[in-house]
């Protein structure tokens, strides 16, 4: 069967906020026709069978090691028969039927390959979610809370851009991307080099390359985030780790760019 929209949830022993997150869009989606499926990465407190035992609806896919993030959506991206696919953390829950407002956006928007929604706090407060391409001084400057540094961590979350209307962002965060599902099997989806983090900047980035990356203000969503590689060393040492395979990967691509902006400095025409 042929659906509308399509939703990929990974889980880690993560059962109360994967259970939220599935029962907020079970209620809330109602323009579309959806299938949600949960991907469970080889949590050991059997959430994945209590949340299938919960909702009959949804389909389990079930890994027999922890493969990470991107991998992990990978097994659904490989096997969905959808025309948009939802990547949504466990932490996101809907207030309203997003799915529908930003699957609307899509067919009205044939240019755009991947869109992300306004992110809030639980809260409410917005969530400075859409970025530019990651840099080492942006990394730098969200680690060092330094007033020298503000000017590039409000540059990073493009704080001194107007906002409130579609705009085209460069990095569209992973905790929640609309995509055209036929864009995500063209590019191969996640980058499976890496385990967690910049999965969601490299992807964005590859996509970038055939279509629009955008925000749509229009449509909220709310997340209950956890900022994990701020607190434990373990999630730290991952996040330096796909940072250095991310600067590695697209260092010619910035290289090249970096030369097309001297060119066009000095009027050579190519």
């Amino acid at each position: 069967m042929k659906y509308d929209v399509t939703v990929g949830i990974v889980n880690f022993n993560d059962y109360l906020r994967t259970r939220e997150a599935v029962r907020s869009i079970m209620e809330q989606t109602r323009g579309v026709k959806a299938k949600v499926y949960v991907i469970d990465n080889a949590s050991s407190d059997g959430s994945a069978e209590r949340i299938a035992n919960e909702f009959s609806s949804i389909s389990i896919v079930f890994s027999d090691r922890n493969l990470g993030y991107g991998t992990a959506n990978n097994l659904v991206i490989k096997r969905i028969d959808s025309e948009y696919h939802a990547v949504v953390n466990p932490d996101i829950i809907l207030r309203s039927d997003a799915l529908t407002a930003l699957h609307r956006f899509m067919q009205q928007n044939k240019d755009v390959g991947l869109c992300i929604p306004a992110v809030h706090y639980l809260d409410g407060k917005p969530q400075n979610l859409p970025k530019r391409d990651p840099k080492l001084k942006y990394l730098i400057a969200r680690r060092l809370p330094i007033k020298s540094m503000e000017k590039h961590r409000r540059h990073y979350c493009m704080q001194d851009e107007d906002l409130s209307g579609v705009t085209d962002i460069e990095f569209a965060s992973g905790c929640f991307m609309f995509a055209r599902t036929e864009l995500l099997r063209e590019t191969g989806g996640f980058d499976e080099r890496y385990f967690l983090y910049f999965e969601d900047a490299d992807l964005s980035r590859t996509i970038r390359k055939r279509a629009r990356v955008v925000r749509v203000p229009e449509v909220v969503v709310y997340h209950d985030y956890m900022r994990a590689s701020a607190k434990k060393f373990k999630f730290l040492s991952i996040h330096i780790a796909s940072m250095c395979k991310y600067f590695m990967k697209w260092r010619k691509d910035e290289k090249m760019c970096a030369a097309d902006g001297q060119d066009r400095k000095l009027g050579v025409r190519k």
